[in-house]
């Protein structure tokens, strides 16, 4: 098999994707996650038959016009394939940032010009400098002055480190990007979100946007952490909560035995299947750990709950051979 990339044609050895393919006969692709998430490397195919896995979670518009990420595509056939821009680039700039947690800060940008969104999406963040990009979710919804993330503050990190010590700095935001937001008009349907560390921040806007959009049918929104103090944002769950029977607010916290209403220590996975919203009429929402995202997703499935309604975006961390830093 061989891949045509804008006019050089490469061997493709067996088991190998295309982006390891083209890196190893020295083209430059941009990657980062290098696992089929953060759509950093998307190439377009112009001919050739490309694996499902490698249009997963893009918008259909793209999968149309032969949008894949070359990480995890491994084809069955010659491909054909170029560059692309669809990804637009915009320009902002790091309003504030302000601690949560211990571990977790919340940092508000300017929001561009012309940029449209939906509460849950993700972008991608570039220090200008140096092309060092990271992926965050978006917590804030559309109408609102700034946009914002909740970022988990790593001692190694040379983003979440930068970000705390450069409010006032500009940035440059891809996107948005990712299938995670509410869906409109089915007021009625059950939803089960469920996340783990800053997997809160998409759901936290996923929340937002149903309530707003009045949403009638039950939600239940799980939270894991690995300590209480870590359940950042907890006092504004509950007051979403407040007065509103259909919204419920669980924790997950291991190791202890807890008296506050909502926080358990039992595993977050054993929580979501011992809700009684009916699996095959919900729809689910999972973020954060990719090992929880994964299994859970499967187990959710084998409940009864169809693949297109469940949302997966699972936060996978640079690849250490990754291009972008």
């Amino acid at each position: 098999m061989r891949v045509a990339f804008e006019g050089r044609e490469h061997d493709l050895a067996a088991g190998e994707s295309v982006l390891e393919c083209l890196e190893r006969h020295g083209e430059q692709v941009a990657s980062m996650c290098r696992a089929g998430v953060c759509q950093c490397c998307l190439l377009r195919a112009e001919s050739g038959e490309i694996p499902g896995i490698a249009q997963q979670g893009l918008k259909e518009s793209w999968r149309a016009q032969g949008l894949f990420m070359p990480c995890v595509c491994r084809p069955t056939g010659d491909l054909q394939v170029v560059r692309t821009d669809a990804i637009p680039v915009f320009h902002a700039r790091i309003l504030d940032v302000l601690a949560l947690s211990p571990r977790v800060m919340r940092v508000r940008l300017s929001t561009p010009d012309f940029f449209r969104f939906s509460g849950g999406q993700f972008i991608q963040l570039v220090r200008p400098q140096d092309g060092l990009m990271r992926s965050y979710s978006i917590a804030s919804l559309p109408g609102e002055e700034q946009l914002e993330m909740h970022v988990a503050m790593q001692p190694e990190g040379k983003m979440s480190q930068w970000l705390a010590a450069s409010p006032g700095a500009a940035v440059e935001v891809r996107g948005p990007l990712g299938e995670c937001s509410y869906v409109e008009g089915e007021p009625e349907r059950p939803l089960l979100l469920a996340g783990t560390g800053t997997g809160l921040s998409p759901l936290y806007a996923v929340l937002r946007s149903a309530l707003l959009a009045g949403h009638t049918g039950p939600i239940h929104l799980f939270h894991a952490a690995a300590e209480p103090r870590e359940l950042y944002l907890w006092q504004q769950l509950g007051a979403l909560a407040a007065g509103r029977s259909n919204v419920r607010i669980a924790a997950s916290v291991p190791g202890g035995e807890w008296t506050e209403p909502g926080i358990s220590a039992l595993p977050l996975p054993d929580q979501l299947l011992a809700t009684d919203l009916p699996m095959k009429a919900a729809r689910a929402y999972l973020c954060g750990n990719p090992d929880f995202v994964r299994s859970t997703r499967k187990r959710l499935y084998l409940q009864g709950m169809p693949l297109g309604r469940i949302h997966a975006d699972p936060f996978v961390p640079p690849a250490a051979n990754g291009t972008m830093g």
